[in-house]
């Protein structure tokens, strides 16, 4: 398993695209490496089924996808294509995650691979989402207009006050079919930076249920107003969420 707090890199290697997704009409994804810095690199790519459960990421192996190569020298000032195949198609209405972890390997003098040492340098970790029949990640017109026509292709994200461990924390629970990266919460004209529980992504997945830091001044503005926006994805979308 690996930890939900995955460390990342500060400059060596540029990763794109950061978002990888693959739609319901497509077998494979490719994710680009570029080694920006002196000297040569080998990395391992692994990919783990992403699920939520007691609040917490939960990180577990898998056969549904396959990254290619799973190990890989990169010189200094070049780039490696990475494929991210889907062995085992993704269920119909279905968003599965998955994290993609690329750690950089130590080398030794003559530039091979130290199988002495499992230390790893540096560490990469981004999502994939895949999708069946019928559901897509709505970044283009055709995902968008097949989502269009299920009322559940969205993340349906409610709210409630709980207490864990003599502290009170902001549930937020999704049951709709997509996720959703929450990066702030908006209540009028005030903003709100979101700030997970055991949670270093600020992702709810579909089904689960993810507890956010509660300042006091969140919470009077929630009880003031009842109600509660959250701003999630890269185009920061406002979605309502709702009391549960």
């Amino acid at each position: 398993m690996v930890p939900a707090e995955a460390s990342y890199s500060q400059a060596n290697f540029l990763i794109w695209p950061i978002y990888p997704v693959i739609e319901n009409n497509q077998k494979a994804v490719p994710v680009w490496l570029e080694n920006v810095g002196d000297s040569p690199a080998v990395v391992q790519v692994r990919v783990f089924k992403w699920t939520q459960n007691q609040y917490k990421e939960q990180f577990s192996t898998q056969q549904e996808i396959i990254g290619s190569p799973p190990i890989v020298k990169i010189p200094a000032g070049t780039k490696q294509m990475i494929r991210l195949t889907q062995a085992v198609p993704t269920p119909d209405l279905k968003e599965n995650a998955y994290r993609v972890i690329v750690d950089e390997l130590p080398v030794t003098i003559d530039n091979e691979l130290d199988n002495s040492r499992v230390n790893f340098k540096m560490r990469y970790s981004i999502p994939l989402f895949t999708y069946g029949k019928g559901i897509g990640s709505g970044a283009g017109q055709e995902t968008k207009k097949l989502n269009s026509k299920n009322p559940l292709a969205k993340p349906i994200l409610t709210w409630s006050f709980t207490q864990v461990q003599g502290k009170e924390v902001l549930e937020i629970k999704n049951i709709g079919a997509m996720s959703a990266r929450i990066s702030e919460f908006k209540i009028g004209d005030k903003l709100f930076k979101a700030q997970a529980e055991n949670n270093a992504y600020g992702y709810v997945l579909p089904n689960s249920i993810i507890h956010f830091s509660l300042s006091t001044e969140l919470k009077n503005n929630i009880n003031k107003t009842n109600t509660l926006n959250a701003i999630v994805g890269s185009k920061k979308e406002i979605i309502t969420v709702e009391k549960q």
